[in-house]
């Protein structure tokens, strides 16, 4: 038997000792011997909520305990299946405290969860529940509903039910029910047990003792201290994050759901979008357009039907792929095309006239430009051809730049709960992107072209065409970085862009190699990209951190919030570093972490329900690894690497 179920077979014995016979506490093991689950019933005052406003109590109160695989290295997980009004219960959580060592005994726990169900123990500083909290802060007058020893276990002591006198519109008294549950205390208490396959067995906590030592120090179960290596008295906060005790660094932890979150999903988005909005510029805006913008008028018409010639070049080619497949010649053979030519139908037929044509008028319109546009000089007319198809591919790139920084930066601003920064880091996103977009497009095109000889080879082909990606990524992700301008953030989401870039611009031709048509491989490559700067972009980005805050217990639990040289802000509303816009208790403006040399102070700004550090109340506090920071509802532990 391992060390753990030792503890459990030790706990269980404990609990048969200490609750044999007790009034107010009934124990039920669930499960084969020695049990990992229990069902407790508590016969002791509490109140709840009813419907329409008005408070009751309640005399019986069921609680299920669940020793889950890491006990006792951490708390039990302990829930409610009764209804109850208390800061510290919460849709069947309980929260029985941020400390917990693996000294504490199961017994500790039990009586522990009676004491808060009557309202002897409640924590308004850092609550599960913010209405009952503001509620209980309220009430303290009626304070506790129950005062049964459960230590003692005299039922005798118990508190008659609360009386709590509500008031309508008009100060008139409303007259409250008394809840019939509190007829339980009566009853005799049951004495059976329900294992996994529902057959009764005698149940062990039957007999009549009804004292319960206090906790004593020390561990009251037979596990050596060899055992127990590494189990530390620390905060719960802490071990939940897998880190040493406070004031020690830690290594940098890669948080993929924060990856996911900020940087894979929204830059996904923004390449999808992109490359449809890329695609329609890219018919709006021809090269004959780009040509005329320019003032080569008959340039312009030579990209016209140039580009009409090479739709129909690929009908034509398909229609003789597709003959001398049916027919078992090869269709590199120069006869093979003469022969099609010959058989072709009408239809195949009409579209080869219709290519011979368009390529026919294309060589005499680029003739006329040679002549008109360019004085005859052909050096200036190649130049004037390699400039248009530059800004034609610099279009195109600063529109696909354009929806992936404005979605990164977007989903900057909404993760970190604030519509206004989400807008404006969107802005910011989208501005810098399309600029650079349109930069790296026109220097990728002009590299592309001028690197390459008449016939490159694949590779050759594919890492000029990474190299014009990567300027491109390296402008989106320059464009995340000034969102929360830092010389670390920038370089690494810099970084981040360029690598995921260079990798999606490199298999560009692969991919088409995959994917026959020309858009959709393009389409996937633009996508690969997208997700490639995303990632590039969220890893760097985790790689660099050096001071964060992880949500542990909130609305927004597991989620990792930066905190940036200056001024780290958090409260509910939008102009805040950190929204936490869904806990009511939070304040608007609740409290600062402020970065001075290499330490963060923690500054509560005169908050009504204040900033709380490892369970104490604070004005100013110099953070350290590990604290634990209770703001409103929510629970942040701070991290920081040196």
């Amino acid at each position: 038997m391992d060390a753990r179920l030792r503890r459990i077979a030790s706990d269980y014995e404990q609990l048969k000792k200490d609750f044999a016979g007790h009034k107010n506490i009934v124990i039920t093991p669930i499960g084969a011997e020695p049990p990992e689950k229990y069902h407790v019933t508590y016969y002791v005052n509490g109140i709840y909520l009813l419907p329409d406003g008005r408070i009751e109590t309640l005399g019986r109160h069921e609680v299920e305990i669940t020793l889950h695989a890491d006990y006792p290295r951490y708390k039990p997980i302990c829930n409610i299946l009764t209804p109850i009004w208390h800061p510290n219960f919460r849709d069947g959580q309980i929260c029985i405290g941020d400390i917990w060592g693996a000294g504490e005994s199961l017994t500790d726990i039990i009586i522990n969860i009676g004491d808060m169900i009557q309202y002897k123990s409640w924590n308004s500083f850092s609550p599960l529940s913010a209405d009952a909290a503001a509620w209980a802060m309220e009430n303290k007058h009626l304070f506790p509903v129950g005062d049964v020893n459960l230590y003692v276990a005299d039922y005798a002591s118990a508190k008659d039910d609360v009386e709590i006198d509500l008031f309508d519109e008009n100060d008139e008294i409303i007259n409250s029910e008394t809840n019939e549950d509190n007829e339980l205390k009566d009853e005799s208490i049951e004495t059976n047990m329900v294992s996994d396959n529902s057959l009764v067995k005698e149940n062990p906590f039957g007999g009549s003792m009804n004292y319960i030592e206090p906790k004593k120090e020390g561990n009251d179960f037979e596990i050596t201290a060899e055992e127990l290596e590494g189990i530390e008295f620390i905060p719960t906060a802490q071990r939940m994050q897998g880190m040493p005790a406070s004031g020690e660094t830690v290594k940098v932890k890669i948080n993929f759901k924060t990856v996911l979150v900020k940087g894979i999903l929204w830059a996904l988005l923004g390449a999808l979008i992109g490359f449809g909005f890329g695609e329609i510029c890219e018919k709006i805006s021809s090269n004959s357009d780009i040509a005329s913008m320019y003032g080569y008028r008959d340039l312009a018409k030579y990209f016209k039907y140039s580009d009409r010639a090479s739709e129909l070049e690929k009908q034509v080619y398909s229609a003789f792929e597709k003959y001398c497949e049916d027919n078992n010649l090869d269709k590199d053979d120069e006869n093979a095309f003469s022969d099609w030519i010959k058989k072709a139908d009408e239809s195949s037929t009409k579209i080869a006239s219709e290519y011979y044509d368009a390529y026919k008028k294309s060589t005499e319109q680029l003739y006329e430009a040679y002549q008109d546009d360019f004085d005859s000089d052909e050096n200036d007319m190649k130049e004037a051809i390699a400039k248009v198809t530059r800004t034609s591919t610099a279009i195109w790139s600063a529109v696909i730049a354009l929806f992936i920084g404005l979605f990164l930066g977007l989903g900057e601003g909404i993760y970190y709960g604030s519509k206004q920064s989400a807008i404006k880091f969107a802005v910011i996103g989208a501005i810098i992107s399309v600029v650079i977009g349109g930069i790296s497009g026109y220097m990728a095109q002009w590299m592309y072209s001028s690197m390459l000889g008449e016939d490159p080879s694949k590779i050759a082909a594919s890492f000029v065409r990474a190299l014009g990606w990567a300027i491109m990524g390296l402008g989106i992700g320059l464009a995340v970085g000034l969102i929360k301008p830092e010389i670390k953030r920038i370089i690494s989401c810099s970084l981040g862009g360029l690598i995921g870039a260079f990798i999606g611009g490199f298999l560009f031709n692969y991919i088409a190699d995959v994917i026959p048509n020309a858009i959709a491989s393009r389409g996937v490559a633009i996508l690969v990209m997208g997700i490639l700067i995303g990632v590039g972009v969220g890893l760097l980005e985790q790689f660099a951190k050096s001071a964060w805050l992880k949500v542990i217990r909130g609305e927004f639990e597991g989620k990792e919030y930066l905190i940036f040289p200056g001024t780290t802000s958090i409260g509910n509303n939008s102009d805040n570093t950190i929204v936490l816009f869904k806990d009511k208790l939070v304040s608007p403006h609740h409290c600062d972490i402020i970065m001075q040399g290499s330490k963060y102070i923690l500054k509560d700004c005169e908050s009504p329900m204040g900033t709380v550090v490892n369970g104490i109340r604070v004005n100013q506090h110099v953070l350290q690894q590990g604290d634990a920071i209770a703001v409103g509802n929510s629970v942040l532990v701070f991290n920081t690497v040196k």
